[in-house]
């Protein structure tokens, strides 16, 4: 008998029928806005539909996280971007050993957590980890609870190759050693068939592909620049909390480079960048050079930001869900998260022929609820251009997109890239490292290697 029973479901332009059965593994694949999560939050009930669907067991046997946020526990729009490298301003510290509740589990919990988890990361708080660390602190909570199906939505975004690999075959292991039903949601695929994989593809809406995505930006050439140097660190140490995550730093990027960042995760890639974005106060301390000035010399971080277009991986979980689409994009004409002055014409035209490029313009009076993770990347990265930078930090730009959207994007960057845009790129896979890139940055080790 199935635990979960589905007929005719109606997800878009599919129709799914499906079975979920006892010691099963299913892998759903499909690209942007196809439904996945919708799929995902009907079968635990966060989506009620009685007609289409018959549960043999209880919603609290089946265990689910989408990898956004735990409303229970740690939500990060209760938080603001930068208030993970200010640790004084913290109303709330919590740290990933309470998140996941170790204390209170049994050993048998506990060294399964370890298995998924370095042991640095325990004593850390939620706030301060990497993308790819958070979503490993999250997967280590769903598959700790006792449950008959655990539901995974996109579990491998933002980790890099090796992590990924190891999740694969550390989720195959918990499935056999378990014998429960594991549901993993995935843009590609990421298990080798066997006969315990099932594999569902969806297919995307037609009414969320409209026919402009790609529309050629009208003049979108980078601002003339009137500095030398973006970012210039000499002989640094660069830490998060008490931890040291790179000792003698030194690096110069100069007007209109393009570099790559790359290294495994929770190696002080994003922890780096954070510096070069003026979200870090541990700049102040460092022999530090942003757009040729000494940090400290009396510029504001809004200076700093107003040069800058930044994408980071999580950076749309920092906003309500009830956040409407333009508004989010018009908020980086600020650098802040909401717009308080009068939108300028220009401003306008410009941030119109963004949501055409990227196929947005359908969804700008939607909240950013409604959409899909890739979805809400597209909306990120509108956000970064919103204001014409000549500088553009984009820190895994690709996370959660399907292999047309990446395309879609390496196109527009490469696009816009030109001699005077300066870009920094952090990427783990090599198929979407941007063909404008000249130069590499490489973290191994407490290390940085540029070459």
């Amino acid at each position: 008998m199935p635990l979960i029973a589905l007929k005719n479901l109606k997800i878009g332009d599919n129709l799914v029928t499906l079975d979920l059965l006892p010691q099963h593994l299913y892998e759903i694949t499909g690209p942007n806005g196809s439904g996945k999560s919708y799929l995902a939050r009907v079968l635990c009930g966060k989506v009620f539909n009685k007609s289409n669907i018959v549960r043999n067991l209880s919603l609290t046997e089946i265990s689910y996280t989408d990898f956004t946020a735990d409303g229970s526990v740690f939500q990060y729009a209760s938080s603001y971007y930068q208030e993970r490298y200010q640790s004084g301003a913290r109303v709330e510290s919590i740290k990933v050993i309470d998140f996941l509740k170790l204390q209170q589990a049994d050993p048998d919990a506990a060294d399964f957590a370890q298995r998924i988890l370095p042991a640095r990361l325990l004593n850390q708080e939620m706030i301060e980890l990497s993308s790819g660390e958070t979503r490993k602190v999250l997967i280590a909570k769903t598959l700790l609870k006792p449950a008959k199906i655990y539901i995974l939505d996109n579990p491998f975004t933002g980790l890099d190759a090796q992590s990924a690999r190891d999740l694969s075959d550390f989720l195959r292991h918990f499935h056999t050693s378990r014998g429960c039903c594991l549901v993993v949601l995935t843009v590609k695929p990421h298990f080798e068939s066997a006969e315990d994989v099932l594999r569902i593809d969806l297919q995307p809406f037609a009414s969320r592909s409209g026919s402009t995505v790609g529309a050629t930006l009208p003049d979108f050439s980078a601002p003339v620049a009137n500095f030398e140097r973006v970012f210039d660190i000499r002989n640094a140490q660069i830490r998060a909390g008490e931890k040291v995550l790179l000792s003698e730093v030194n690096w110069c990027i100069r007007k209109g480079e393009k570099w790559l960042l790359q290294g495994p995760n929770g190696s002080g890639k994003t922890t780096l960048t954070s510096l070069m974005y003026a979200d870090n106060p541990n700049a102040y301390a460092q022999d530090l050079v942003v757009f040729d000035k000494k940090r400290g010399s009396g510029e504001s971080i809004w200076q700093i930001k107003a040069r800058i277009g930044f994408v980071s991986p999580e950076i749309q979980n920092f906003w309500p869900q009830s956040a409407k689409v333009i508004e989010v994009i018009r908020s980086g004409l600020s650098g802040t998260q909401v717009l308080v002055r009068r939108i300028q014409p220009a401003e306008e035209e410009h941030i119109e022929a963004l949501l055409l490029a990227l196929g947005l313009s359908a969804f700008r009076e939607l909240n950013l609820g409604q959409l899909s993770a890739g979805e809400k990347k597209l909306v990120m990265i509108a956000r970064a251009l919103a204001h014409n930078p000549p500088v553009l930090i984009l820190d895994e730009p690709f996370q959660g997109l399907d292999e047309e959207k990446i395309g879609l994007v390496q196109r527009l960057f490469s696009q816009l890239a030109g001699t005077e845009r300066t870009i920094l790129q952090i990427a783990h896979e090599e198929s979407e490292i941007l063909v404008c890139i000249e130069s590499r940055a490489t973290i191994e080790n407490g290390h940085l290697s540029v070459h």
